[in-house]
């Protein structure tokens, strides 16, 4: 049996439900709609429970048919049930579900996932309707690996409409929604594993046929596992998982915790942990450390933060802890005994408050504030009917929770969450700057050792841009600029290999690598030449670079091997497309000139050779393999009529050697053997990936 859903809905603070049942105050709002038809331009998903039977628990199912009408296109379903979820939520007169079918659905269509559960959110206390919807898009901005999907419905449930709702992703581990290797037996103990840590993990009760429901860490933090589910779940699993995160606690409160190497760094995927921090503070989520969801890998060390749930008191929304816009969650959220033990530490942590303050601030470069104004923007247009029928059947004036502020209006709740967003952002851009600052007082940088397993960023200080190749060329000898940072962007990724005491700087997008053209004049380099990328070879030493530690707060200057001269951001201009040059030694300069430091920031895990998966933004997810016992190369999507892709297949010097369409396999029996680029574009994004030919 399902066991009872803990804490995705949890309001903070205390387990008793507290609601308004607003006694004469609502009236059911009578509808002429015809039935099967869409009450507005959003889908209508219509459930009839057979005999119409009540659903009055969030344990048990009550067998239903589902009708969705979008537009004229209707669709039926005869095989599923329905309960209720969430907690303080399903105290609330507008009440949440939870939809399961028989088999899996892909019930959101391409792109998303096939399963059997699904969430329909009521969002009551949110009177915009959409704030789990702009933190969910907040998590695609910042490259969280899976963010739930938020599609606004009007939803009718045994013939009577009952709102504006949200249909989601359910929270669990699966393809399209948290990724991991799903056990079925203990093969392999070390993953995968889906897991909260939980305020409201007791709830349940202890164990279920011997087999605890949640444990707790040795800092007392409650845990309760979400995969494996109930079905194959063991003590033996339990153990193991209790085991690897008292091992991270023990390494995160020791003497050397700071150390990468034997401190809790060791343990973390540190891109998850940053953008998951960023976008709690971000979105002012006061339950951010009551509810945090994580997992880890099979065969994985480390441990992943995320995905991002329940948002609705979210975005100053929460009258328990009053006004947010100019505080962080690690001051006012709840979960001070729960996730927040962890952050605090990591909080002591110069390296944890540089590597926040760098990527928010490369955030906020990449256009993060304007985006989501943009964002809510759209969404309240187009839910924008589907709310004026809700709150004629709840009023938006009436608290439903515990929401600080009420409107007369739909317009002035969107707008309180746009000067939010605005005004917290603000707020955050001071606030991390200055935490670093304090945390790196008198903290020398460290040396740079590259993970092989990563890709990096390389951020200019006095521009907090990204080190990039002009135009997103392929070709060998074309210039490096700096550009706003774009998460998506591959030719501002670079691959770190060590060479001796040097370091080789590998583009993503390209394959080439970065160099000093300067000119000799007698026995004197020439400064002000642009960099440039060309062809790998190890033994050419304007490839090589001494990364050289100086000051506080890990910065560098990139030297190179051949020439001396300092990389330098022409002019201290933080224009998109300044140029990259190699400027002359000055060891004063080097430490005290902003134009020749540079930050190193840890981006993104590297793509598999042989096949890389892309969600599209404007078509269909795919994948783009090389088989080389066919020696094809070909596009895969799940509606190859949505994708209509131009490829390029270049030689790692920046020779075209073939073209080809997205709906053609690429024949490569005719390459010689070595290295090859696969390069193409798909409306305004740029990827490239590696392949080798033998």
């Amino acid at each position: 049996m399902d066991r009872l859903e803990n804490s995705l809905f949890y309001l903070g603070g205390k387990s008793q439900a507290f609601f308004m049942l607003l006694c004469g105050l609502v009236s059911v709002l009578p509808l002429s709609v015809k039935a099967q038809s869409a009450y507005t331009n959003l889908p209508t998903i219509y459930i009839n429970t057979f005999d119409g039977n009540a659903v009055t628990s969030t344990e048990d199912y009550v067998y239903a048919k589902l009708t969705r009408v979008t537009g004229s296109t209707i669709e039926k379903y005869d095989s599923l049930s329905i309960r209720g979820r969430g907690n303080s939520t399903w105290g609330l007169a507008k009440k949440p579900y939870r939809i399961k079918f028989n088999q899996k659905e892909k019930f959101l269509g391409t792109g998303h996932a096939k399963a059997k559960s699904w969430t329909l959110l009521a969002n009551m206390s949110d009177k915009t309707l959409i704030r789990n919807a702009v933190a969910f898009e907040l998590g695609k901005v910042l490259g969280l690996p899976f963010n739930s999907v938020a599609q606004p419905v009007d939803f009718v449930f045994n013939g009577s409409f009952q709102g504006s709702y949200e249909l989601s992703d359910q929270m669990e581990a699966g393809k399209k929604r948290v990724e991991i290797t799903e056990q079925e037996d203990e093969s392999n103990l070390t993953g995968g594993y889906f897991f909260e840590i939980d305020g409201f993990g007791t709830s349940d009760g202890t164990t279920l046929t011997g087999v605890p429901l949640y444990f707790r860490t040795n800092k007392n933090l409650i845990v309760s596992i979400k995969s494996p589910d109930d079905d194959y779940l063991t003590l033996n699993h339990c153990n193991y998982l209790r085991n690897y995160l008292n091992t991270f606690e023990t390494a995160l409160f020791s003497d050397n915790f700071k150390d990468p190497t034997v401190g809790y760094r060791a343990y973390v995927d540190s891109a998850t942990l940053i953008n998951w921090y960023i976008a709690t503070e971000m979105t002012g989520n006061v339950d951010g450390f009551w509810s945090t969801y994580m997992y880890k890998q099979a065969d994985d060390p480390k441990l992943y933060f995320g995905p991002l749930w329940d948002y609705d008191i979210a975005f100053n929304n929460c009258n328990r802890v009053g006004d947010v816009t100019q505080a962080l969650m690690m001051d006012k959220g709840f979960g001070t005994d729960l996730t927040k033990v962890w952050m605090k530490q990591m909080w002591t942590d110069p390296w944890f408050a540089k590597a926040v303050n760098s990527r928010w601030k490369a955030a906020v470069a990449g256009g993060l504030t304007n985006h989501l104004l943009q964002f809510v923007d759209s969404m309240a247009k187009y839910v924008d009917a589907s709310q004026t029928l809700n709150f004629k059947k709840w009023p938006i004036q009436v608290r439903a929770y515990n929401e600080i502020t009420l409107y007369s209006t739909y317009k002035e709740g969107v707008d309180y969450l746009k000067k939010f967003i605005t005004e917290h952002a603000t707020y955050l851009t001071t606030t991390f700057q200055t935490a670093e600052e304090n945390a790196l007082a008198g903290q020398a940088s460290t040396s740079f050792v590259p993970d092989a397993s990563y890709f990096y960023r390389i951020l200019g200080k006095d521009s907090n841009k990204s080190l990039d190749i002009t135009n997103n060329s392929m070709a060998v000898g074309t210039g490096i600029m700096i550009w706003s940072p774009l998460p998506d962007d591959t030719c501002q990724l670079w691959e770190a290999n060590v060479v001796g005491d040097y370091v080789q700087f590998v583009n993503r997008g390209s394959g080439l690598a970065l160099y000093d053209p300067a000119s000799l004049s007698g026995s004197t380099y020439i400064s002000g030449s642009q960099l440039q990328q060309v062809a790998l070879n190890v033994t050419d030493a304007r490839q090589l670079w001494k990364v050289v530690p100086v000051n506080t707060g890990d910065e560098y200057n990139f030297v190179n091997k051949q020439t001396n001269l300092v990389m330098n951001n022409a002019g201290g201009s933080a224009a998109d497309g300044n140029k990259v040059v190699s400027y002359t030694y000055d060891a004063t300069k080097n430490l005290t000139s902003s134009n020749r430091l540079w930050y190193i920031q840890k981006d993104t895990p590297k793509a598999q050779i042989g096949g890389v998966g892309i969600t599209s933004p404007s078509a269909t997810e795919y994948s783009v393999y090389y088989n080389p016992e066919l020696q094809v190369v070909r596009f895969a999507a799940d509606d190859a009529s949505l994708l209509d892709v131009k490829a390029q297949i270049y030689t790692m010097e920046g020779s075209l050697r073939i073209q080809f369409n997205s709906s053609e396999e690429a024949d490569v029996s005719a390459l010689p053997a070595g290295v090859y680029l696969i390069h193409w574009t798909e409306g305004a994004h740029t990827h490239s990936i590696k392949f080798v030919k033998r």
